[in-house]
């Protein structure tokens, strides 16, 4: 079977002022900060609490993964080639979309930052796109930012319990 790739223009962490449409959303974890960097930045980790994750891996990259990785992922059946923009340890952690096979955008850029927060972690995830369509609303009608607080929180609470079970490893 053959896949049929969509490249998307290939951006840096300056897009985040550029982009057509950004979005921010923000979770606090009870889990500290070193846990959740460290979930998020094992790509295996991400089928364990990241809804749509099938898989996910730094393909054949070696260590020490960083800025300029490779990063590839099967979620909800669509798969994504990306490069790694930022890589702060406990910090940031960021990769633009090279291509695809859901054609969604012509650029897109996704940061996660981390801080401490009241014993816990911090998370902000910035979205940073140049759709094809327009993503102001989901097919049911739901505002695209309201989509990804509810799917970012479904994904953030689903860490905490991961990484109080022991993960990742």
């Amino acid at each position: 079977m053959t896949i049929s790739w969509t490249s998307l223009r290939p951006v840096g962490l300056d897009f985040i002022e550029t982009a057509e449409q950004v979005y921010r959303v923000e979770k606090t974890l009870r889990a500290n900060r070193a846990l959740v960097w460290r979930a998020f930045a094992d790509p295996a980790s991400w089928q364990h609490w990241f809804p749509g994750v099938q898989e996910a891996s730094y393909g054949d990259s070696v260590e020490p993964f960083g800025v300029g990785t490779f990063r590839e992922s099967l979620v909800a059946g669509e798969r994504y080639h990306e490069t790694m923009v930022c890589w702060e340890e406990e910090v940031r952690w960021g990769y633009c979309i090279d291509r695809a096979t859901l054609p969604l955008a012509k650029a897109q850029l996704e940061i996660n930052e981390f801080e401490d927060c009241d014993g816990g972690t911090r998370v902000r995830w910035i979205l940073a796109t140049d759709p094809l369509q327009g993503l102001g609303y989901m097919a049911e009608g739901t505002p695209f930012g309201t989509f990804l607080d509810e799917l970012f929180g479904e994904a953030m609470q689903a860490l905490d319990v991961f990484i109080a079970a022991g993960g990742p490893a």
